[in-house]
Protein backbone atom coordinates (compact mmCIF):
# COMPACT_ATOMS: atom_id res chain seq x y z
CA UNK A 1 0.00 0.00 0.00
CA UNK A 2 1.24 3.62 -0.86
CA UNK A 3 0.53 5.94 1.85
CA UNK A 4 -0.23 9.82 1.66
CA UNK A 5 -0.10 11.82 4.53
CA UNK A 6 -1.34 15.20 4.92
CA UNK A 7 -2.21 17.70 7.98
CA UNK A 8 -5.36 19.62 7.86
CA UNK A 9 -5.22 23.42 6.39
CA UNK A 10 -4.77 26.29 9.00
CA UNK A 11 -7.48 26.66 11.76
CA UNK A 12 -7.99 29.57 14.29
CA UNK A 13 -5.76 28.20 16.75
CA UNK A 14 -2.83 27.53 14.90
CA UNK A 15 -2.67 30.68 13.57
CA UNK A 16 -2.88 31.95 17.36
CA UNK A 17 -0.27 29.44 18.36
CA UNK A 18 -2.49 27.90 20.32
CA UNK A 19 -3.03 23.78 21.30
CA UNK A 20 -5.89 22.41 19.53
CA UNK A 21 -6.66 18.61 20.02
CA UNK A 22 -10.11 17.61 20.40
CA UNK A 23 -11.80 21.17 19.91
CA UNK A 24 -13.63 21.11 16.53
CA UNK A 25 -12.10 24.13 14.63
CA UNK A 26 -13.20 24.84 10.82
CA UNK A 27 -10.21 25.76 8.38
CA UNK A 28 -9.66 29.57 8.36
CA UNK A 29 -9.70 30.86 4.57
CA UNK A 30 -6.03 30.23 4.51
CA UNK A 31 -6.23 27.09 5.30
CA UNK A 32 -8.99 26.19 2.51
CA UNK A 33 -6.48 27.77 0.47
CA UNK A 34 -3.68 25.68 1.26
CA UNK A 35 -6.12 22.28 1.32
CA UNK A 36 -7.22 23.53 -2.52
CA UNK A 37 -3.75 24.15 -3.39
CA UNK A 38 -2.65 20.80 -1.95
CA UNK A 39 -5.46 19.24 -4.13
CA UNK A 40 -3.46 20.89 -7.34
CA UNK A 41 -0.05 19.43 -6.36
CA UNK A 42 -1.77 15.98 -5.80
CA UNK A 43 -4.09 15.79 -8.76
CA UNK A 44 -1.94 13.94 -10.87
CA UNK A 45 -1.94 10.75 -8.40
CA UNK A 46 -4.99 8.80 -8.43
CA UNK A 47 -6.18 7.49 -4.99
CA UNK A 48 -8.61 4.53 -4.47
CA UNK A 49 -9.30 6.04 -1.00
CA UNK A 50 -9.21 8.50 1.29
CA UNK A 51 -8.96 8.05 4.91
CA UNK A 52 -9.63 10.89 6.96
CA UNK A 53 -10.17 12.08 11.13
CA UNK A 54 -13.67 12.83 11.36
CA UNK A 55 -12.67 16.09 13.01
CA UNK A 56 -14.33 19.37 10.96
CA UNK A 57 -10.93 20.82 9.82
CA UNK A 58 -9.91 16.87 8.89
CA UNK A 59 -12.97 16.19 7.02
CA UNK A 60 -12.94 20.34 5.60
CA UNK A 61 -9.48 19.62 3.89
CA UNK A 62 -9.97 16.11 2.60
CA UNK A 63 -13.12 17.48 0.74
CA UNK A 64 -11.19 20.33 -0.92
CA UNK A 65 -7.98 18.38 -1.98
CA UNK A 66 -10.65 16.17 -3.56
CA UNK A 67 -13.16 18.43 -5.27
CA UNK A 68 -13.59 16.62 -8.17
CA UNK A 69 -12.96 13.16 -7.66
CA UNK A 70 -14.63 10.17 -7.85
CA UNK A 71 -12.91 8.68 -5.12
CA UNK A 72 -14.06 7.18 -1.60
CA UNK A 73 -14.05 8.65 1.95
CA UNK A 74 -13.72 7.24 4.91
CA UNK A 75 -14.35 8.51 8.78
CA UNK A 76 -12.10 6.71 11.29
CA UNK A 77 -11.85 7.62 14.88
CA UNK A 78 -8.32 6.26 15.31
CA UNK A 79 -7.47 9.08 12.97
CA UNK A 80 -8.71 12.10 15.74
CA UNK A 81 -6.07 14.52 17.46
CA UNK A 82 -4.66 13.45 20.36
CA UNK A 83 -6.88 14.05 23.85
CA UNK A 84 -4.45 17.17 25.37
CA UNK A 85 -6.80 16.88 28.28
CA UNK A 86 -5.58 20.47 30.45
CA UNK A 87 -3.37 21.80 28.47
CA UNK A 88 -5.77 22.49 25.59
CA UNK A 89 -6.41 25.94 24.60
CA UNK A 90 -2.68 26.70 26.14
CA UNK A 91 -0.21 28.16 24.18
CA UNK A 92 2.35 25.54 22.39
CA UNK A 93 5.14 27.15 23.62
CA UNK A 94 3.79 26.76 27.50
CA UNK A 95 6.21 25.02 29.45
CA UNK A 96 3.87 22.37 30.91
CA UNK A 97 2.72 21.19 27.56
CA UNK A 98 6.15 20.76 26.25
CA UNK A 99 7.08 18.82 29.21
CA UNK A 100 4.41 16.02 28.83
CA UNK A 101 5.18 16.09 24.87
CA UNK A 102 9.04 15.72 25.33
CA UNK A 103 8.18 12.22 27.38
CA UNK A 104 6.51 9.96 25.30
CA UNK A 105 5.27 7.67 27.81
CA UNK A 106 3.99 10.59 29.96
CA UNK A 107 0.01 11.29 29.65
CA UNK A 108 -1.16 14.43 29.09
CA UNK A 109 -3.00 15.70 32.68
CA UNK A 110 -6.65 14.41 32.16
CA UNK A 111 -5.19 13.38 28.45
CA UNK A 112 -3.76 10.83 26.18
CA UNK A 113 -0.11 10.10 26.05
CA UNK A 114 1.86 9.74 22.98
CA UNK A 115 1.96 5.79 23.90
CA UNK A 116 -1.64 5.64 24.32
CA UNK A 117 -2.12 7.64 20.51
CA UNK A 118 0.48 5.17 18.61
CA UNK A 119 -1.08 2.09 20.00
CA UNK A 120 -4.56 3.23 18.02
CA UNK A 121 -2.92 4.93 15.05
CA UNK A 122 -0.12 1.92 14.38
CA UNK A 123 -2.69 -0.59 14.91
CA UNK A 124 -4.84 1.20 12.14
CA UNK A 125 -2.25 1.45 9.26
CA UNK A 126 -1.65 -2.30 9.74
CA UNK A 127 -5.12 -2.77 9.66
CA UNK A 128 -5.67 -0.34 6.46
CA UNK A 129 -2.45 -2.20 5.03
CA UNK A 130 -4.08 -5.91 5.27
CA UNK A 131 -7.58 -4.21 3.95
CA UNK A 132 -6.00 -2.63 1.16
CA UNK A 133 -2.53 -3.77 0.48
CA UNK A 134 -1.99 -2.62 -3.14
CA UNK A 135 -4.03 0.64 -3.26
CA UNK A 136 -2.76 3.99 -2.67
CA UNK A 137 -4.51 5.54 -0.03
CA UNK A 138 -4.64 9.27 1.45
CA UNK A 139 -4.77 10.40 4.63
CA UNK A 140 -5.97 13.38 6.55
CA UNK A 141 -5.01 13.86 9.55
CA UNK A 142 -3.79 15.77 12.54
CA UNK A 143 -0.15 17.32 13.54
CA UNK A 144 -0.07 14.81 16.59
CA UNK A 145 -1.37 11.68 14.60
CA UNK A 146 1.21 13.10 11.46
CA UNK A 147 3.74 12.96 14.11
CA UNK A 148 2.86 8.98 15.33
CA UNK A 149 2.68 8.36 11.62
CA UNK A 150 6.23 9.52 10.82
CA UNK A 151 7.33 7.14 14.23
CA UNK A 152 6.01 4.17 12.63
CA UNK A 153 7.75 4.16 9.15
CA UNK A 154 10.99 5.83 11.06
CA UNK A 155 11.75 5.27 14.44
CA UNK A 156 12.60 7.77 16.66
CA UNK A 157 13.87 9.00 20.18
CA UNK A 158 12.12 11.25 22.72
CA UNK A 159 14.15 14.18 21.07
CA UNK A 160 13.64 13.53 18.03
CA UNK A 161 9.91 13.11 18.08
CA UNK A 162 9.46 15.56 20.25
CA UNK A 163 10.54 18.15 17.62
CA UNK A 164 9.16 16.09 14.18
CA UNK A 165 6.15 18.65 13.35
CA UNK A 166 4.34 18.65 9.61
CA UNK A 167 3.15 22.23 8.63
CA UNK A 168 -0.42 22.42 7.66
CA UNK A 169 -1.42 20.57 4.27
CA UNK A 170 2.26 19.44 3.99
CA UNK A 171 2.53 16.09 2.15
CA UNK A 172 4.60 12.97 3.00
CA UNK A 173 4.57 9.28 1.63
CA UNK A 174 5.33 6.33 3.14
CA UNK A 175 5.11 2.51 1.43
CA UNK A 176 3.38 0.15 3.61
CA UNK A 177 3.99 -3.21 3.21
CA UNK A 178 1.66 -5.89 3.04
CA UNK A 179 0.93 -7.08 6.61
CA UNK A 180 2.14 -10.87 6.91
CA UNK A 181 0.18 -13.65 7.59
CA UNK A 182 1.36 -15.66 10.60
CA UNK A 183 1.64 -18.94 9.84
CA UNK A 184 -1.50 -21.57 11.17
CA UNK A 185 -0.82 -22.85 14.31
CA UNK A 186 -0.82 -26.64 14.76
CA UNK A 187 -4.02 -28.16 16.18
CA UNK A 188 -3.36 -30.30 19.61
CA UNK A 189 -5.81 -32.43 19.98
CA UNK A 190 -5.89 -33.97 23.89
CA UNK A 191 -7.26 -33.87 27.86
CA UNK A 192 -6.22 -33.34 30.86
CA UNK A 193 -6.54 -36.62 31.90
CA UNK A 194 -4.89 -37.59 29.92
CA UNK A 195 -1.05 -38.30 30.57
CA UNK A 196 0.61 -38.42 27.31
CA UNK A 197 -1.03 -35.11 26.54
CA UNK A 198 0.40 -33.62 29.27
CA UNK A 199 3.97 -35.07 28.62
CA UNK A 200 3.73 -33.25 25.20
CA UNK A 201 2.82 -30.07 26.64
CA UNK A 202 5.63 -30.60 29.46
CA UNK A 203 8.25 -31.26 26.18
CA UNK A 204 6.79 -28.15 23.64
CA UNK A 205 7.34 -26.14 26.94
CA UNK A 206 10.87 -27.62 27.74
CA UNK A 207 11.60 -26.62 23.94
CA UNK A 208 9.77 -23.29 23.43
CA UNK A 209 7.31 -24.15 21.16
CA UNK A 210 4.48 -22.16 21.21
CA UNK A 211 3.16 -22.86 17.80
CA UNK A 212 0.02 -24.81 18.07
CA UNK A 213 -3.36 -24.47 19.53
CA UNK A 214 -4.90 -26.51 22.38
CA UNK A 215 -8.04 -28.09 21.74
CA UNK A 216 -8.68 -30.03 24.71
CA UNK A 217 -11.67 -32.36 23.61
CA UNK A 218 -13.27 -32.58 27.16
CA UNK A 219 -13.62 -29.53 27.39
CA UNK A 220 -14.95 -27.91 24.53
CA UNK A 221 -18.05 -30.01 22.22
CA UNK A 222 -16.92 -27.92 19.79
CA UNK A 223 -13.04 -29.16 20.00
CA UNK A 224 -14.28 -33.00 20.74
CA UNK A 225 -16.60 -32.47 17.10
CA UNK A 226 -13.41 -31.67 15.08
CA UNK A 227 -11.55 -34.18 16.86
CA UNK A 228 -14.29 -37.24 16.09
CA UNK A 229 -14.57 -35.92 12.61
CA UNK A 230 -10.91 -36.65 12.09
CA UNK A 231 -10.55 -39.83 14.00
CA UNK A 232 -13.85 -41.63 12.10
CA UNK A 233 -12.48 -40.38 8.36
CA UNK A 234 -8.94 -40.16 8.40
CA UNK A 235 -6.74 -43.39 7.76
CA UNK A 236 -4.01 -42.57 10.43
CA UNK A 237 -6.74 -43.41 12.70
CA UNK A 238 -7.38 -46.91 11.51
CA UNK A 239 -5.47 -48.79 13.55
CA UNK A 240 -6.95 -46.61 16.64
CA UNK A 241 -10.17 -47.52 15.56
CA UNK A 242 -9.94 -51.15 15.23
CA UNK A 243 -8.21 -51.07 19.12
CA UNK A 244 -10.80 -48.81 20.25
CA UNK A 245 -9.03 -46.16 21.29
CA UNK A 246 -9.05 -42.80 21.26
CA UNK A 247 -6.50 -41.52 19.68
CA UNK A 248 -4.71 -38.50 21.76
CA UNK A 249 -2.37 -36.89 21.61
CA UNK A 250 -3.17 -36.44 17.94
CA UNK A 251 -1.35 -33.04 16.08
CA UNK A 252 -3.39 -31.42 12.96
CA UNK A 253 -0.75 -29.68 11.14
CA UNK A 254 -1.75 -26.81 8.69
CA UNK A 255 -0.78 -28.69 5.44
CA UNK A 256 -3.51 -31.00 6.74
CA UNK A 257 -1.10 -33.59 7.95
CA UNK A 258 -1.33 -35.54 11.20
CA UNK A 259 0.91 -37.26 13.38
CA UNK A 260 1.04 -38.57 16.91
CA UNK A 261 4.02 -38.30 18.71
CA UNK A 262 5.32 -34.78 19.97
CA UNK A 263 8.53 -35.63 19.11
CA UNK A 264 8.08 -36.06 15.10
CA UNK A 265 6.17 -32.66 15.65
CA UNK A 266 9.35 -30.77 16.91
CA UNK A 267 11.20 -32.49 14.21
CA UNK A 268 9.38 -31.23 11.58
CA UNK A 269 9.00 -27.05 12.55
Amino acid sequence: MKLYVTRHGETAWNKENKVCGRTDLPLTEKGRDQAKETGKKLSGVHFDRVVCSPMLRARETAALICEGREVVTERHRELIEQDYGLCEGADRFDENFLFHKRNFADGYPQGESQMMLAKRVYRFLEELAARCPEETVLAVCHGGVCRVIESYFHPMDNETFFKFAMHNCEVRTYEMPAAEVPPAPVKFYGTEICKDCAEALCLFAEKGFTGFSYMDIGLSTGSLKEFLALRDSRPEFRQVREDGGIGIPCFLRPDGSICFEPEELLESQ
